[in-house]
């Protein structure tokens, strides 16, 4: 009996190990649809977190402006030990002798010092604007940006998609061909097929075994750039729904896409807040021949206090207020060279929105073709499946009646797997290209 229980202990053990290293695969492996996967990567996207931190930035930056506005307020203490080297001056008068510089060895010079702005000629206003209109465009960047994320995984995505399905076709036509190579290995032992024939078979199943090598090729780095882009392990096996979800489409004209596009793309936006900031700046550079005027007071608290005569070594407070003005009179003559540059920094600006127009217009143009005619290629594929699959049909029953060669039945099923991969590629491309249409006019 115990003899029996410890044979049984290696099965068991095997047993274990097969549960946990289906489980291990299990783990690994993750159904991802194209919404999901989207999801993950704008989550995991290091540009957006890049952008985030510039939107970051941007509102310090926009705080520290407003800080200008606040009353500046500053303090200024020391201490200072003189040398002893000096002799102090006496003059004499009726009531008694006066020393001009009394030895006081220890000095202390203490200030609190106030300072509002009061008019700059509109600087901070037009600094926040600035500031503000740099927040707002990075907004319509971090725009572009998702947009640019989320169209590199869907591309991804469907290629994983459009490999795997080709993977599928393949090793379902490698089962199909074994079989008939079953049959030919019968023709040929009954000597009504020449060996030949059977060669051709057999070199035909080794082609889409090659075939299938270098899909798999494709897979893993299709997998490992997708879990990248999303995340996950770069260990983990994503499998993609077999069927796509039908996106509605709408069927606007090309004029009608192209008009979306100039209302809606960020790039437009943002170039239309940068000319707005080169305005601005323009105004700012305008006001730099102005003066600045600021009010402010100072608390003085000296050891010895040179308002004093003679110096005493006791601790005197005293204060002042006053107005100040700051006023740059080289600024009248060199600003002209900066306004210039103003004004060809809005020139610039102009040029580079209508060459951006150009641009997205080619590629609205673009786009829109290819969508049409990988729509026309859907149709197209359909009818292709339909007469391969007559015409393989029909090969295949005069193979098995041994009224037509091996080559003639290869040549019907090569055909006939290639125009079913050519619809599967068909469907993906004209989804992808649809939404690369509508990635174009957003």
């Amino acid at each position: 009996m115990n003899k029996i229980c410890i044979r049984k202990i290696p099965l068991l053990m095997c047993g274990i190990y097969l549960i946990f290293c289906h489980d291990m695969q299990a783990q690994n492996q993750v159904t991802l649809a194209l919404e999901e996967a989207i999801a993950m990567g704008l989550a995991h996207s290091k540009q957006l977190k890049l952008d985030s931190i510039s939107l970051l930035q941007a509102d310090t930056k926009a705080s520290q402006v407003k800080n200008v506005l606040l009353p500046q307020v500053s303090a200024n203490l020391s201490y200072i030990r003189i040398s002893d080297n000096i002799t102090p001056f006496e003059v004499a008068f009726p009531s008694g002798d006066v020393v001009l510089n009394p030895q006081i060895l220890n000095q202390s010079y203490n200030s609190l010092q106030v300072r509002q702005l009061v008019w700059a000629s509109s600087r901070v206003k037009y600094g926040a604007e600035l500031l503000d209109l740099d927040r707002k465009a990075i907004y319509f960047d971090v725009a572009k940006n998702k947009s640019d994320v989320a169209y590199s995984i869907t591309q991804l995505w469907y290629n994983l998609f459009t490999v795997e399905q080709s993977k599928k076709l393949i090793t379902t036509n490698i089962e199909l061909l074994n079989n008939q190579k079953k049959d030919a290995d019968n023709f040929v032992n009954q000597g009504i097929l020449l060996s030949n024939e059977l060669l051709k078979i057999e070199l035909a199943i080794t082609n889409l075994q090659s075939s299938l090598s270098d899909l798999e090729k494709t897979q893993a780095i299709l997998n490992y750039n997708l879990c990248t882009l999303t995340g996950l392990d770069v260990q983990t096996n994503i499998v993609v729904p077999e069927t796509l979800s039908k996106v509605t489409q709408e069927n606007d004209s090309f004029d009608q896409y192209l008009e979306k596009a100039m209302q809606n793309r960020p790039e437009l936006k943002a170039l239309a807040i940068r000319k707005e900031q080169a305005n601005i700046g323009l105004k700012l550079t305008k006001n730099n021949t102005l003066p600045i005027i600021s009010a402010g007071a100072n608390v003085n608290v000296d050891l010895p206090n040179q308002r004093l005569f003679p110096n005493e070594a006791v601790f005197t407070p005293t204060w002042n207020i006053g107005v100040f003005l700051n006023w740059n009179l080289t600024d009248i003559y060199t600003n002209k060279n900066k306004i210039t540059e103003s004004n060809l920094a809005i020139s610039k600006i102009n040029t580079v929105a209508s060459q951006v127009q150009e641009g997205i217009k080619m590629e609205i143009n673009a786009d829109y073709n290819n969508y049409l005619q990988a729509k026309q290629k859907i149709n197209l594929a359909n009818k292709s499946v339909e007469q391969a699959s007559e015409n393989f049909r029909v090969e295949q029953n005069k193979f098995k009646t041994q009224t037509t060669t091996a080559t003639e039945f290869l040549n019907a099923n090569t055909m006939l797997i290639n125009a079913k991969i050519g619809l599967t590629t068909a469907i993906a491309n004209a989804e992808l290209a649809y939404k690369k249409l509508l990635k174009s006019i957003n």
